[in-house]
């Protein structure tokens, strides 16, 4: 864990750069937050109020290949457990929502070959990874509204609350979608996610933690400083 630029207890607006997993980001950070960067998670935190920004995983059958390219690096590098690793923690929402008949087509290549990872035929483990890969071109793509349970199901508290509102926003020529959330007694409890795909990648920010008049303009301000560019080093982690 490593603070952001900056003494955590500054009042001074400042630009933080960051790797979020496969994303490279610039945002300013708000007057008197502070900035931890966890890797795959950046949190902003001031008090008790908390937002993150988190890199969700693949989301495109390319995406998903690519996952599954790193993990056959690690193979042809001799790291067969953690390349076997790898394509266990292999996530999507099309993985996720798509039936059980669905998933044990997509995985029977490589669960009927790697039941003992330690016994598995190496002659066999490249034509398992080209199954997987041929296996997320068969998968459909998640609408909007599945990115949002998606997003909901991993890193969200949603229990009681419904959508009150979606839109659209371009944010430095990036393609966000923002969903509104409240309670769906009192319509209270208000708390916003966005949610971008970059380059097959799924980037969201979320209101964590707090009250909402502290997290609503801290949100507000750092999504409309966001700026999400390719690294091509990150890329290839």
């Amino acid at each position: 864990m490593a603070l952001g630029c900056g003494c955590a207890g500054s009042h001074a607006a400042r630009v933080q750069e960051a790797d979020v997993g496969q994303h490279h980001v610039r945002f300013t950070v708000p007057h008197g937050w502070e900035h931890l960067d966890h890797g795959r998670t950046q949190l902003l935190r001031f008090d008790e109020a908390e937002l993150g920004l988190a890199d969700l995983g693949p989301v495109t059958a390319d995406a998903m290949a690519r996952e599954l390219e790193r993990a056959r690096a690690r193979w042809l590098a001799g790291q067969r457990l953690d390349a076997f690793e790898r394509v266990r923690e292999l996530r999507s929402p099309a993985l996720r929502y798509a039936s059980s008949g669905q998933q044990a087509e997509f995985w029977r290549p490589w669960t009927d070959l790697t039941w003992v990872p330690t016994a598995a035929d190496s002659a066999a483990i490249g034509p398992a990874f080209d199954a997987l890969i041929r296996g997320t071109r068969a998968l459909p793509p998640p609408t909007p509204d599945l990115l949002y349970q998606y997003v909901a199901d991993l890193v969200l508290d949603a229990h009681g609350l419904e959508i009150a509102g979606r839109e659209r926003r371009s944010v430095h020529g990036i393609e966000w979608t923002v969903y509104e959330l409240w309670n769906r007694v009192s319509h209270g409890g208000r708390t916003h996610v966005a949610f971008t795909v970059d380059d097959g990648d799924l980037l969201a920010l979320t209101m964590d933690r707090g009250l909402p008049e502290q997290l609503e303009p801290a949100f507000e301000s750092v999504l409309a400083s966001l700026e999400v560019s390719p690294r091509s080093s990150a890329r290839g982690r």
